[in-house]
């Protein structure tokens, strides 16, 4: 032991204590084990708890051993003395002596811990610290658990089967007050269930006494039960119908009940007109509802009337995307029961002349159905198309007799023609797209083919094909890897071909939605697009992405799966492998999925979209954190500030720092010098260059 540390700790000199800080870490740090062994007597001898000048020796030393341990990175080297100390202190009174004061043995506990869980990431080190800190959760004053609670969350992201050992523990500390710790639950639980689901009726009776984190984790937690045991949650419908009214947890609990009602529709009866009530203050969960009640329908007579009833008035204020989502589940009743839809075949003919083409699909086909039980028709499919020019642009539509098994909103897109002197340098051919809508308008010097993403259960096809082969030997494959990446990557509404008029030069443009669009949304509207390097990858992952959304296999055939196939073989002139060959390939690479993460960063996709964890979605920045909208934007205007600093001078020695402070309130902009204050007047699209593309 170094010479000044033994002093210190042998005669309990704290007069020389503080001289320990002028030692060199490398003249000590082989010495810091011995030094924790020697601290460790000192705080289990008996006059510990009365000896003022022992306690503040044993804090500078144990101050000046971690920040050693630190600075010259030897955690693992002296881990087992510091974890030794930790399980020590357990051997003493760590409740607190007042409300202001800790007990000597917690000072030390709570130092040591927080030198050790600073290296959450090593695994060695967790191994050790784990089993010891759990043990405080029980033991210890309020803050001290908290502290804990915050290392373990830590220590959970990377190393959460080293947690799962330790469940009982902690869900006892959570019952007991140390709602905090319920982070942790969402991340153990895949590695430990049956022991979490023993213990979900305490789980969810918290739910009164978390703050809105704690709420959220624990709905992440319901949400990855579900999945596995969705009929443990039956039971609580009614406490979790209470979290409907708030729009931060509502979304996410719908989804939970969409997966419930599967398996036990009659338990959401007596909650109907929760429901109702709840779309009347958050219209943006119309079609999560209709979905619930679609089911609710569909289990006997009385209450198909009723949902039938409720369904088709809503269809008049429902947009677009959500009209198409309530007609499905209309459908679906009347399959069950085709005489509920016979009073609103007036109303839903109505509706055809302004809804989508998918819609007007749906819409044909409850005809159809209506119209087999007094007369004989012809089945062929109905097909409706349109075409209208707008500034010098050809917008064709074609729509098709069925409802999309792809069911993602897909928003206009703005004007991206680039002009030159008024003449566009630029043309788009005419190209097929993958949308998730029945058609899709873009101004564009362009001519662009919308089809519908559709599957007709009338259109089937009895020669399977190669696709389909595919599909149907790997479909759970394919919906474990598209879950799995969803978490990594966004996953593509859209794919366009663009061919400059120069260079003839085609290029593939993948398009990008927010899948809250709130009301604040940045991309309520529109989309996020970019020009990928990595066409292959991107149509391969959209053909997954559409598989994995299906019921059951798609062949080639599928119009959705063939406007996917046209998409590639207008793209590929370079004598890449065929539309089949590529979708029947192994998934996409570790190392691709990389590729196209940071082409996503080079296009600065992440500046704008955080994945939500909690609802498994990107979502826009304004739409992942809604309370930060009120600051920025007032009276719907953005306001932002912030500071320049600029060189100026014309001879380079007599060069001086210039600053100038920019506020963007609205569409004006005004920057404030040191003499004067200059307003600069921009639409506001023209500001638009200042923000991620």
């Amino acid at each position: 032991m170094h010479d000044l540390f033994a002093q210190v700790l042998d005669h309990r000199d704290l007069s020389k204590a503080g001289d320990l800080f002028s030692v060199k870490d490398n003249s000590i740090v082989n010495d810091l084990t011995e030094v924790l062994e020697k601290i460790e007597d000192i705080a289990n001898s008996r006059d510990y708890l009365t000896s003022d000048n022992d306690q503040s020796v044993v804090e500078i030393c144990i101050t000046r051993v971690t920040s050693a341990i630190r600075e010259t990175v030897s955690i693992e080297k002296h881990a087992a003395a510091l974890v030794s100390l930790l399980a020590t202190c357990l051997k003493h009174d760590l409740q607190p002596l007042s409300k202001e004061e800790d007990t000597p043995h917690a000072k030390i506990a709570s130092d040591v811990m927080s030198c050790v869980f600073l290296n959450y990431a090593n695994r060695a080190v967790m191994t050790l610290a784990i089993p010891v800190a759990v043990k405080f959760l029980n033991e210890c004053s309020i803050e001290l658990s908290r502290n804990v609670s915050s290392y373990l969350s830590l220590a959970a992201i990377d190393h959460a089967d080293l947690l799962a050992k330790h469940i009982e523990p902690i869900i006892k500390s959570i019952t007991n007050g140390n709602y905090g710790l319920v982070r942790v639950l969402p991340q153990i639980y895949n590695e430990d269930k049956d022991s979490v689901n023993n213990h979900i009726e305490a789980l969810v009776n918290l739910l009164d006494k978390c703050d809105l984190a704690e709420t959220n984790s624990l709905v992440a937690l319901y949400t990855q039960i579900t999945k596995y045991e969705a009929k443990l949650l039956v039971p609580h419908v009614s406490k979790l119908c209470d979290l409907l009214k708030s729009n931060v947890t509502s979304s996410s609990i719908l989804q939970i009940f969409i997966e419930m009602a599967t398996l036990n529709a009659t338990s959401f009866i007596n909650h109907i007109s929760t429901f109702k009530e709840m779309v009347k203050t958050q219209p943006s969960n119309l079609a999560a509802t209709a979905q619930i009640m679609g089911t609710i329908g569909r289990q006997n007579e009385p209450q198909a009337v009723v949902i039938m009833d409720y369904l088709v008035n809503q269809l008049k204020t429902a947009d677009t995307n959500t009209q198409a989502v309530i007609l499905r589940e209309i459908k679906l009743i009347t399959e069950e029961y085709q005489w509920t839809i016979e009073r609103h075949m007036e109303t839903l003919s109505g509706l055809s002349l302004t809804s989508s083409a998918s819609s007007r699909a749906i819409i044909q086909h409850l005809k159809e159905m209506h119209n087999k039980k007094t007369v004989t028709i012809d089945k062929e499919p109905d097909k409706s198309s349109w075409s209208h020019t707008e500034n010098q642009v050809t917008v064709i539509s074609v729509g098709r007799s069925s409802p999309s098994p792809y069911p993602y909103p897909s928003p206009s897109a703005s004007d991206n023609t680039a002009h030159n002197n008024g003449t566009p340098n630029r043309v788009t051919r005419p190209y097929s797209v993958v949308s998730t809508n029945s058609s899709h308008s873009e101004r564009t010097a362009a001519s662009l083919i919308s089809t519908s993403t559709s599957f007709n259960s009338a259109n089937t096809y009895p020669i399977k094909d190669t696709v389909q082969h595919f599909c149907e030997k790997h479909l759970e494959k394919i919906k474990h890897f598209v879950g799995n990446l969803s978490a990594k990557l966004p996953l593509p509404v859209k794919c366009t071909i663009e061919e400059r008029r120069k260079d003839k030069k085609k290029y593939a443009k993948i398009h990008f939605m927010c899948s809250e669009r709130e009301d604040q949304c940045l991309y309520n509207k529109n989309f996020f697009p970019i020009k990928t390097k990595y066409p292959k990858i991107w149509v391969h992952i959209m053909f997954l992405n559409i598989q994995a959304q299906a019921v059951c296999a798609l062949s080639s055939q599928e119009p959705i799966v063939a406007s996917l196939k046209d998409t590639w073989e207008r793209l590929r002139l370079d004598g890449s492998g065929s539309f089949v060959r590529l979708v029947t390939s192994s998934f996409p690479s570790s190392k691709d999925q990389e590729n196209l993460k940071c082409e996503l960063s080079d296009w600065r996709y992440f500046d704008v979209f955080e994945f939500n964890a909690v609802k498994t979605s990107w979502s826009c920045f304004l739409c992942y954190h809604p309370e930060k909208a009120s600051g920025l934007l007032q009276d719907g205007s953005p306001v932002i500030e912030g500071q320049l600093k600029e060189k100026k001078g014309k001879w380079k020695f007599f060069k001086r720092w210039k600053t100038r402070y920019f506020t963007l309130s609205g569409a004006n902009m005004t920057y404030t010098s040191s003499n004067k204050t200059d307003s600069v007047n921009y639409a506001f699209k023209h500001l638009v260059s200042y923000f991620p593309r």
